[in-house]
């Protein structure tokens, strides 16, 4: 995700309340002769010159309607939103992060249920209320990132990452790798973002619709010390920790970040816990080729859990309440020219290498992780971005302060539970 990439991205695109395109001086709310103008926010700075393009196309296929396009600065994902309502203007079309479209802005978006790009894709966001508020404009996801030559050599062939389906085939897949001459096959991070917010999230999709189980959490009635999943999680937490197979294992905690990309980008490990954001990194340091598979819960092959990458929406598109009519008809004009016209395709996959949520979208980005991202998707084999359904950074504050301390034995798998129910006594109304 975008926030990860921060520190490679930043000072590459600082960009401020400017708009991407030089119309955004005029008035934002002034409708020239039959024409209307609506204001678009992107909440990913990097694709900015990318995303005022698209609008410009957009435009030559729509001319009754003017767009004015504004960018985020990398990292800071709703800021250019908030500043503009601030300043009184209605932003038609927002972009942002679906867990605040949950929480601070869930009374902002019209219901796009009846849209017809719903059919095209399984990645509408919803709200609690069951109802489509955001449209899915990126796609990631995230589970175990390996280095294909390595496990290559390790099973004595191409290696298939839909045969490990339990944590026992798991386990003798780390001792093939260890026997082919890979003493740590494992470089394991533990940085807050990566234990809590993606890690320990992935238990909630236990339930097709992780909501539910977030309920049962905030209500109290959630039984984590009893819970397969949760445990399961951790259970194969204790594999990739270990002193036995983490490069990292006898001082698990720091910041390995880049030290595990090199070494699994080098072949020197074989695999992290990383997401397609991943890449960048990986990349920079050999043409190897890579891949990402599902983190093994249990025992169970029939569990899908053990069959599926986490990926989702990690940006959503909503359509403000309160802009005009006519307005709003604008706005879904321009996501069902996303979906359907070829140069909306092209600038979602083909320009700004985002992997698209809809199945109609014959692009595939050139990122190795994201085609294996893409080829879950087409396979039904994903389930939904966990991230997605808590709070993110109280996430990384909170419950990564006591993931790490288990992973560093200063806390018990029972105090670990403890954790998560004390913070979910907070989020109770």
């Amino acid at each position: 995700m975008k926030k990860f990439l921060t520190s490679v991205l930043a000072g590459t695109l600082a960009l401020s309340l400017v708009a991407c395109s030089s119309s955004a001086s005029k008035d934002p709310q002034s409708t020239s002769k039959g024409k209307v103008t609506i204001i678009m926010t992107n909440g990913k700075g990097e694709i900015s010159k990318q995303f005022e393009q698209a609008t410009k196309d957009f435009m030559t296929a729509n001319p009754d309607i003017i767009v004015e396009p504004y960018s985020v600065a990398v990292g800071d994902t709703v800021n250019i939103f908030d500043k503009l309502t601030a300043s009184g203007k209605v932003v038609t079309l927002a972009m942002m992060e679906p867990n605040s479209v949950l929480d601070k802005y869930k009374d902002f978006g019209v219901d796009l249920t009846n849209e017809k790009w719903n059919k095209d894709t399984v990645y509408s966001f919803k709200n609690p209320q069951g109802q489509v508020v955001g449209f899915p404009f990126a796609i990631e996801g995230f589970g175990l990132v390996y280095n294909q030559k390595v496990l290559d050599k390790a099973v004595g062939g191409t290696f298939d990452p839909s045969t490990i389906t339990t944590r026992d085939k798991f386990k003798a897949l780390l001792d093939k790798i260890q026997a082919s001459g890979v003493k740590y096959p494992v470089a394991y991070q533990t940085e807050a973002w990566s234990v809590a917010n993606h890690y320990s999230t992935q238990f909630i999709n236990q339930d097709s619709d992780p909501s539910k189980v977030v309920a049962q959490m905030v209500d109290g009635k959630f039984d984590f010390a009893g819970n397969a999943a949760w445990n399961g999680y951790y259970d194969t937490m204790d594999l990739l920790a270990s002193k036995q197979y983490n490069k990292y294992g006898e001082r698990p905690l720091g910041q390995y970040y880049d030290d595990a990309h090199l070494a699994v980008g080098k072949g020197e490990s074989a695999m992290l816990f990383n997401g397609n954001w991943a890449y960048d990194s990986l990349k920079a340091v050999a043409g190897d080729k890579f891949g990402l598979m599902p983190v093994p819960v249990d025992n169970n092959e029939n569990n899908p859990m053990n069959n599926k990458i986490v990926a989702g929406p990690t940006q959503v598109m909503l359509i403000n309440k309160k802009a005009t009519s006519a307005q709003q008809e604008a706005a879904k004009k321009f996501l069902n020219w996303l979906v359907d016209d070829k140069a909306g395709q092209d600038f979602i996959v083909n320009k700004s290498q985002i992997i698209s949520a809809f199945k109609s979208n014959p692009n595939k980005v050139n990122n190795p992780l994201g085609i294996s991202i893409s080829d879950a998707i087409a396979k039904d084999k994903t389930m939904p971005f966990s991230t997605n359904y808590v709070n993110a950074a109280e996430y990384g504050d909170v419950i990564a302060a006591h993931v790490q301390k288990y992973i560093s034995k200063k806390e018990t798998r029972a105090d670990l539970a403890k954790g998560f129910v004390d913070y979910y006594k907070t989020k109770k109304k």
